[in-house]
């Protein structure tokens, strides 16, 4: 088993250039939903998972590259950019659909009636979040498609929960100091995050498949 979070740290000093570009590529594209379509509403968190999500597929193909042992830099994010786009919007549109739909459910709630479907979707929506930091690899380095694209990211999720809440505490901490402190923080925050989901996912797969391998010897 290889744990890949000492190369993800490592890689905060040596991959400066390449965190800092997604950091604004990354802004840029969440800056244009915010420009768009203001304020959190169905139609804003799909254009999100429109905009976003591409440029996040590439983001998280690079990341990968590099705690996996291989390279990084600029150039190979912006060819990853170009190959996995689609792969993004696979990805993404799942988890936007379904915080649409939440939205949706709450902006309809008028009583006890609706408590179910709106507590159903609230669950959803956070599955649907943490599994998706790990879809993303699994889809563009992996190349997992469909159910078991999604049933081998909810494994992920369910073998080791810390990881994606960890990811998710890393982004939300940077989104207050971004909104509390000083809004150019927002630009540091999306390649340590990819980093982390990266090795994050790739360690508790390895995990996974050690474990898998035992019980079959």
């Amino acid at each position: 088993m290889t744990d890949h979070l000492p190369v993800a740290l490592r890689s905060l000093w040596h991959e400066l250039p390449l965190l800092a570009v997604i950091g604004v590529l990354t802004c840029t594209a969440y800056a244009a939903v915010v420009v768009l379509m203001p304020g959190v509403t169905p139609g804003s968190v799909l254009l999100s998972a429109l905009l976003v999500a591409p440029v996040w597929a590439g983001v998280t193909a690079t990341t990968d590259s590099v705690v996996l042992g291989g390279r990084g830099g600029v150039l190979l994010l912006l060819q990853n950019l170009k190959r996995h786009w689609r792969a993004g919007l696979e990805v993404g549109l799942v988890p936007g659909v379904v915080a649409a739909l939440a939205l949706v459910n709450w902006t309809l709630y008028s009583g006890p009636l609706m408590a179910l479907p709106l507590a159903v979707s609230g669950c959803a929506i956070v599955l649907a979040v943490l599994t998706s930091f790990s879809a993303f690899s699994l889809r563009v380095t992996a190349g997992l498609r469909g159910k078991s694209l999604w049933l081998t990211a909810l494994a992920l999720v369910a073998r080791a929960p810390a990881v994606p809440l960890g990811v998710v505490a890393l982004a939300v901490v940077a989104l207050l100091l971004g909104t509390s402190v000083t809004a150019s923080l927002l630009l540091l925050a999306p390649g340590p995050v990819a980093l982390f989901a990266s090795a994050g996912t790739w360690t508790t797969l390895g995990r996974s498949e050690n474990m898998h391998g035992a019980l079959h010897r």
